[in-house]
């Protein structure tokens, strides 16, 4: 009886934290570039039985607990639909590339291409961050009409300006998100990336996010009935134990 109070709670737990990141989702349909995050849940029984630790004295039958938690989340990173803006600076990707761009907290990835002339004349996100070219400097894209070309290459009136930075990574679920539709990556990420390959750069456009609202919207309904159906299952179990503490509690 117990076993089943804890995994109801643990359910209902694990579907707040899920519903959590599908209400990030569809915060961020209308974010240029935005991945949406898909939500892991693992069985603690299976966690267990993986880890191995003291396994020999878990079993389904005897212990409490069980259920389900949110193990991980992890990005989609399938293409959102390019659409065309028709602003000389916007670029979209298309393929696994993204943008390296500098921040006081060191390099940053995005797939955010909706991008602009700063102050001083350098190309930057919508957040202010400078766009690195493949040189590992900022591109300033000032004093006339720009031209992008599909390897990232910027002209200004017929003028090299420089190349924007695209890295492609061997794994990109190592990349951790740091908002602003920015990714961080560690050392070892940086190293293994490699320069665009399989990456093109359309001009005058932008990607949009790959959220789908209907399929959200459908993951959330779904969630709701699993939350209800892991109320109702606590409710029960709380009423069935109230009971038995009652009639096994009251004089004979």
């Amino acid at each position: 009886m117990l076993q089943g109070l804890y995994a109801a709670a643990n359910g209902m737990i694990a579907v707040e934290d899920r519903q959590a990141a599908i209400a990030n989702n569809i915060a961020n349909a209308s974010t240029p570039g935005f991945k949406r995050q898909l939500a892991v849940q693992e069985g603690f029984y299976q966690k267990f039985a993986v880890a191995g630790e003291g396994f020999e004295r878990l079993s389904r039958e005897s212990n409490p607990g069980g259920g389900i938690r949110l193990s991980q989340t992890y990005s989609d990173y399938s293409n959102g639909v390019v659409m065309n803006t028709g602003r000389p600076l916007d670029v979209a990707l298309v393929g696994p590339g993204l943008i390296e761009v500098e921040t006081p907290f060191g390099p940053r990835y995005t797939r955010s291409g909706k991008l602009s002339a700063g102050s001083d004349g350098s190309l930057v996100t919508d957040h202010g961050y400078k766009v690195m070219g493949a040189g590992g400097d900022p591109i300033i894209v000032s004093g006339g009409i720009p031209q992008i070309e599909r390897n990232g290459a910027i002209s200004v009136n017929g003028q090299q300006r420089g190349q924007i930075k695209i890295m492609e990574f061997s794994d990109p679920h190592a990349l951790n998100r740091s908002g602003y539709s920015l990714y961080s990556a560690s050392q070892d990420a940086v190293d293994r990336a490699v320069p665009a390959e399989e990456t093109v750069v359309l001009g005058q456009a932008i990607e949009s996010s790959n959220v789908q609202l209907p399929t959200e919207v459908s993951h959330m309904m779904l969630a709701l009935r699993a939350y209800e159906a892991n109320r109702k299952v606590l409710s029960s179990a709380d009423e069935t134990i109230g009971r038995m503490i009652d009639q096994v509690g009251a004089p004979s």
